[in-house]
C-alpha cells in the first residue's frame, strides 16, 4: 500500500491494494489515513455493487438515501448519480451535490462517510471540492469561537425553505414530490460539532441544508450564516478533485463540506455510484 498526499490542505491517493480484498491489517491503515486525510482516493478499482458495499460495511452500518429513485436494482444502498439517459430519462440524479453539503446533516444522525465510484468519466468538468471544516473553525478568531459555543443550527431537506438554493432546472415543476414530500423532520446540530474519534472540532453548517440558528432572531441567524457560509468556502481550505475512471473516493462528512463542480458539456457522461454510512448524533 502507497499513500500519497493530494494537497497540503486535506486528501490523500491510495496505490497498490484492491479495495475488495482487504485484510484486517490494510483495513486498520486505511482507516488511520481515512482520520488523517478526510479524503482517499483509491485508484484503479474494479468495483462491482456487491463489493463497494462489502468495503463500505468495514466502516459502519449503511444508510439508505430518502430519494428511492436513484438506487441501483437489487441494491437499495446503491444510488447512481448520473447524466445518462435511458429512453429519454435520466437513469440516476443528474444534479446531486450541486451545492456545498455534508450528506444527510437534515437527519439527526448524518453521514459518517460517503463512498464515490467513478464508473464512467467524462473529458471535461465533473470534478468534486471539498473544504476542511477543522481549518474552517481553527482558523476563526477568538470572539467568534466563543460567539459559536453553544449555538444550534438547523438543517432541513426542504429546497423551498432554504433561500440560499433553488430547484435545479432538470426538477422544475415537480419540486414537491422531489424535496417536500421525502423531506424528514428539521435535524437541529451543533454549529460547531466534535467529531467523535479525533476529538477536533468542526465547523457544522452548509449551504444547501442549514436555515437557521436556534438560539438567535431571525435576521441575526442569517447574517451569522451567511458570514461563516462564506469563511467555509475560501479557497485556502479547498482541495479539488479531477478524477480518473475508476477511482474509488471515501470522505469524512463530519468535518468536511462538498460540492460537485458540475460542467460537463452536453453529451458527455458522468456515472457514479455512491453508498454511505450511518453515522452518530453530532455533538
Amino acid at each position: 500500500m502507497q499513500i500519497n498526499p493530494l494537497s497540503d490542505i486535506l486528501g490523500a491517493e491510495i496505490l497498490g491494494i484492491d479495495v475488495g480484498n482487504l485484510d484486517k491489517g490494510s483495513l486498520k491503515e486505511v482507516h488511520e489515513a481515512f482520520l488523517t486525510y478526510h479524503v482517499l482516493v483509491f485508484r484503479q478499482q474494479e468495483l462491482p455493487p456487491e463489493h463497494q458495499i462489502n468495503f463500505a460495511r468495514n466502516f459502519g452500518e449503511l444508510d439508505i438515501h430518502i430519494q428511492k429513485d436513484n438506487q441501483f436494482s437489487g441494491h437499495e444502498e446503491l444510488q447512481i448519480l448520473s447524466n445518462k439517459k435511458v429512453d429519454g430519462k435520466y437513469i440516476g440524479s443528474p444534479s446531486a451535490g450541486e451545492a456545498w453539503h455534508s450528506d444527510l446533516s437534515y437527519t439527526d444522525i448524518p453521514t459518517l462517510c460517503t463512498m464515490l465510484y467513478a464508473v464512467e468519466i467524462p473529458e471535461i468538468g465533473g470534478d468534486t471540492e471539498w473544504s476542511n471544516m477543522y481549518r474552517a473553525y481553527d482558523a476563526l478568531n477568538s470572539d467568534m469561537k466563543k460567539r459559536l459555543a453553544g449555538l444550534h443550527a438547523r438543517h432541513t431537506f426542504n429546497r423551498f425553505r432554504n433561500p440560499r438554493v433553488e430547484v435545479p432546472d432538470v426538477y422544475k415543476g415537480k419540486g414537491k414530490e422531489r424535496y417536500v414530500d421525502v423531506a424528514p423532520p428539521d435535524a437541529i446540530h451543533p454549529v460547531v460539532r466534535t467529531h467523535p474519534e479525533t476529538g477536533r472540532k468542526a465547523l457544522y453548517i452548509s449551504e444547501r441544508f442549514t436555515i437557521g440558528i436556534e438560539e438567535l432572531e431571525e435576521e441575526e441567524g442569517q447574517n451569522l450564516l451567511d458570514e461563516l457560509i462564506a469563511h467555509q468556502k475560501k479557497r485556502e481550505f479547498i482541495y479539488r478533485h479531477k478524477w480518473s475512471e475508476h477511482d474509488l473516493t471515501i470522505w469524512d462528512n463530519r468535518c468536511l463540506i462538498h460540492i460537485a463542480c458540475g460542467g460537463v458539456p452536453e453529451g458527455q457522461i458522468r456515472h457514479m455510484h455512491r453508498v454511505i454510512v450511518r453515522g452518530d448524533k453530532p455533538f
